[in-house]
């Protein structure tokens, strides 16, 4: 398509983590996806690692604007003066870099910017989108207290201006919509889109896997990720089983609190952070999500993709992708007795190993495809048309 008459596109996402995670690739596999589509996107960022990770996929990058003060709840709300004052500032600053930019759409993912972008969006009549991270269940917290949360009142009233707010799973969309008024303006506004991911299976499914059995979990590591129960239950296992190994992929505060848990066992294997965790998926032959809550996990997507059978907690968005016995298996969250004992039935278990993983993946091309969503959900969206 010639460049001139490709629809510009303006993507932002700002947040605190230091990590490369799931939420902050999402913009750069969207923005390729929508330029197979004939849009011209553009990356909005503060984040080094966001911004080098789009430049290195080819796509075009501007160093945003982003105050990395988040907290302004409790005493802090005295401050709120300030805040506005920042907020000002800012939507003159994207009112600005919206004339010189000219898009048609502005994709939002972030909080400040889901009202200072807004504002100058909508003053300039763009389309304006917003994709939540699992962030507005929390922001809208008490919205509808006078004298609470003043700063999520903020957003839910630039929520009235937005076209649309697509969440990522539809307990996201019930956790959010439990802050609003039923059939309000903004509440009319949400609208599930599922994340997913690029097949990659022929690239990735059991590279270089040795002979040994393998489980993996992935995650951020601190407590309420379940990495104790999946220590606990694999140490059990480990007693009565012999070559098996269990990979734990990523890094976080509690580090140290689980290689203590893990210390002896040397089957256990702390991978460390991992920016693509597909090779380590790929070479499983179980992959656990044993986390206490989760909005919507794009690594349960991944392992479906790959067609690796899963077991994971009955929480939150999980239960959208693993439907217990058919594509995957669900476990109470907490329960390590359960997770070794689900471990231990897929370790001895082949057939029932095969039939998950290939319900799994032919739910991925059903549902989870990335290309497919880009182009069956988040398209519509830009052009304004309306779902059947």
């Amino acid at each position: 398509m010639n460049e001139m008459i490709k629809k510009r596109i303006i993507i932002i996402r700002n947040s605190n983590n230091e990590d490369l995670n799931g939420s902050d690739r999402f913009p750069v596999f969207l923005a390729q996806e929508l330029a197979k589509n004939g849009y011209d996107p553009t990356i909005v960022s503060q984040s080094p690692k966001l911004l080098a990770f789009a430049r290195d996929n080819s796509i075009k990058t501007t160093r945003g604007r982003w105050w990395k003060r988040q907290d302004w709840s409790g005493k802090k709300a005295i401050l709120l003066p300030i805040y506005i004052i920042w907020q000002i500032m800012l939507t003159f600053w994207y009112w600005g870099f919206f004339i010189k930019k000219n898009p048609q759409v502005i994709q939002i993912q972030s909080r400040d910017d889901f009202i200072a972008a807004t504002i100058a969006g909508r003053m300039l009549g763009k389309r304006v989108i917003w994709t939540d991270h699992a962030d507005l269940r929390d922001i809208w917290k008490n919205v509808d207290r006078w004298f609470k949360n003043p700063v999520g009142k903020l957003v839910h009233f630039a929520g009235k201006f937005a076209n649309k707010i697509t969440v990522v799973s539809e307990s996201e969309r019930v956790l959010v919509s439990d802050n609003l008024a039923a059939g309000g303006t903004v509440w009319q506004k949400v609208q599930v889109v599922y994340d997913g991911v690029i097949d990659s299976a022929a690239q990735y499914k059991n590279k270089g896997k040795d002979k040994s059995f393998k489980f993996c979990v992935a995650s951020h590591l601190t407590t309420e990720k379940g990495i104790s129960e999946a220590i606990s239950a694999f140490n059990k296992l480990c007693q009565t089983h012999k070559n098996i190994k269990l990979d734990i992929i990523g890094d976080g505060p509690e580090e140290v609190k689980f290689r203590e848990e893990a210390e002896g066992n040397h089957d256990i294997n702390f991978v460390g952070h991992q920016d693509n965790l597909l090779p380590y998926i790929g070479n499983a032959d179980v992959f656990i999500r044993p986390t206490y809550h989760e909005g919507f996990s794009v690594a349960l997507v991944e392992a479906s993709m790959l067609s690796c059978p899963i077991i994971a907690t009955a929480v939150g968005g999980n239960v959208e992708v693993v439907h217990n016995g058919e594509t995957g298996i669900l476990v109470h969250p907490k329960d390590a007795l359960a997770l070794y004992d689900n471990m231990e039935l897929l370790l001895k278990d082949s057939a029932l190993r095969q039939k998950l993983a290939t319900n799994a993946r032919k739910q991925y091309e059903q549902l989870f495809q990335f290309d497919q969503i880009v182009q069956k959900c988040f398209i519509p969206i830009y052009e304004g048309i309306k779902k059947k």
